[in-house]
């Protein structure tokens, strides 16, 4: 039953991923707000499927958790009289989420993951679902977090790999975001699960193909964090790479990746963020890369950085050094 409910909520999410492509393609112009937009409505699917169909649906409902307050006490009466049953806090956090109790939610998951040392990857990923929706279904780098640490236990986990997925898809990390899609795919959904997630696999290979570096402007850098600043990079932080006009303005170019360390990438004026606002052939630029802790492009106080100067088109790779703070 357990599974029926996971896949009956992965195929609204497929829906919601073949609504929102559109939303979340990246185009010249698209700003992280207009991306954030498609997020929005893939959430607002899938909750809307949540809430209604235990309405229109003939299924006798009573053998799960119910959504009422007099139905949760039987859940509440078996976490009193088990307090370490793992899996009865987490039917009475599923049973809070669907009545929309985000503390209480918090609560049990929390409790959940307490009994299991951090082991739990459905605590985890339920913990994270309680956070999205207590912040208006919007991603947070604890909700991030939360969801990863939930891979890095149990690899094939749908709900976070669907929601990882979402996230790396806004950030416009393709190739991370087709990967978590594709491994969501080989878990077996239905039917309408596979066909949605082949449809949005196929939109991120034609996006990919969009987006491969033009190498008569192609950057290729290697970035790497000092030593001394390995413990002082916030849990869920970004890595934000720019290239800017030693003349200042807009960024000629941006990518936003997770803060592992050390990354290889390439920017290109395929990467511009402005129509007719890019890198040129032979440009002197300046690179910036910056860790943003709060997951935003804007700088911050504190913020870890480093820049090094390149040309547009030159062969060899250029090292960039995060080694210092913002004032």
């Amino acid at each position: 039953m357990i599974s029926f409910v996971i896949w009956a909520a992965l195929c609204a999410a497929g829906a919601a991923l073949f609504l929102a492509v559109p939303l979340l393609r990246v185009r010249p112009g698209t700003n992280p707000a207009a991306r954030g937009a498609g997020v929005v409505a893939s959430l607002l699917t899938i909750l809307s499927a949540f809430l209604l169909y235990p309405l229109w649906s003939r299924y006798p409902w009573g053998a799960l958790p119910a959504t009422d307050s007099v139905a949760i006490e039987p859940l509440l009466t078996a976490t009193v009289q088990h307090p370490e049953d793992i899996p009865g806090w987490l039917n009475l956090g599923q049973a809070y989420l669907k009545i929309e109790q985000w503390p209480l939610a918090r609560r049990s998951f929390q409790h959940a993951d307490h009994l299991a040392h951090g082991g739990s990857a459905a605590a985890l990923s339920g913990l994270g679902e309680t956070v999205m929706f207590q912040n208006g279904g919007n991603e947070t780098p604890e909700a991030t977090n939360l969801f990863n640490r939930a891979l890095q236990l149990d690899p094939r986990s749908p709900q976070a790999l669907f929601y990882t997925g979402i996230t790396l898809l806004n950030a416009g990390d393709l190739a991370n975001a087709r990967a978590r899609f594709a491994t969501l795919r080989e878990l077996g959904p239905p039917p309408a699960v596979v066909d949605a997630l082949d449809k949005q696999i196929a939109a991120i290979d034609v996006q990919i193909a969009q987006r491969r570096p033009d190498p008569a402007t192609a950057i290729r850098l290697r970035v790497e964090l000092a030593a001394p600043l390995a413990g002082a990079v916030p849990a869920g932080a970004s890595l934000f790479v720019f290239v800017r006009s030693p003349q200042g303005g807009p960024p000629l170019a941006v990518k936003r990746l997770s803060a592992t360390f050390p990354q290889q990438l390439e920017l290109s004026a395929t990467d511009s963020v402005l129509a007719n606002h890019s890198i040129a052939a032979g440009q002197r630029v300046q690179v910036v890369a910056r860790i943003s802790a709060g997951g935003t492009p804007t700088a911050s106080p504190g913020d870890l950085y480093g820049e090094v100067s390149a040309v547009a088109g030159a062969s060899g790779e250029r090292r960039v050094l995060v080694d210092r703070r913002s004032p």
